[in-house]
């Protein structure tokens, strides 16, 4: 049995530099293709990289003097969850991403890390046309969300999902707040929308 406590956020893309220029100017941020080396060493499970393969996800890395500091991996349109079975919808759908699996290299995360990666998702989102970014968050990951609070992200509904084998059971804030799934083929979708920004 397990048992998991999702938030659903959503933040908004900025027009501005997240890291003052002197800083900013010390990183470089890119996409990593789904065949570049640097993809095998990250701690992916291999069906959940085929998935991300499936749904075009993008890799972004950040780097500083040619060293990976992080990554963080988008996906437009919609997402299927790896964690739950269920498919985010993101709306409005030319302007929004969802983020996901944003993660720090261990020697770079008493830094700027971080921020450098967050600054250049930032930067590449922004001059794509994204305003919205959507990220699932444990709800017990407090050093996750306090790292995002200046970012001005709220939660746009939360979840409790609980496994049983091969059942998992969501009960969820948003529609379809409760439903039952026995297999991974079964995916209801779940719309996000960035009304809460202005609450």
């Amino acid at each position: 049995m397990k048992l998991m406590f999702h938030d659903w956020m959503v933040q908004p893309i900025a027009s501005e530099q997240l890291l003052p220029a002197r800083f900013a100017q010390r990183y470089r941020t890119r996409e990593i293709g789904q065949e570049d080396p640097l993809i095998d060493g990250m701690p992916i499970r291999p069906e959940v990289r085929i998935s991300r393969r499936e749904q075009r996800a993008i890799c972004l890395g950040t780097f500083k003097n040619e060293a990976l500091v992080g990554y963080i991996w988008l996906s437009s349109g919609s997402y299927d969850e790896d964690e739950a079975r269920c498919r985010y919808v993101l709306t409005p759908p030319n302007e929004s991403i969802f983020d996901f699996d944003l993660y720090i290299l261990p020697k770079y995360r008493a830094s700027l890390g971080f921020a450098a990666v967050w600054n250049g998702t930032n930067e590449y989102l922004y001059r794509r046309g994204v305003r919205y970014s959507y990220s699932r968050l444990d709800h017990y990951n407090r050093a996750s969300a306090s790292a995002h609070d200046h970012l001005g992200w709220k939660r746009v509904g939360s979840a409790v999902i609980l496994k049983l084998w091969q059942i998992e059971v969501m009960f969820s804030s948003m529609f379809p707040w409760l439903f039952l799934t026995f297999s991974d083929d079964q995916r209801p979708s779940i719309i996000l929308s960035p009304d809460k920004l202005n609450d």
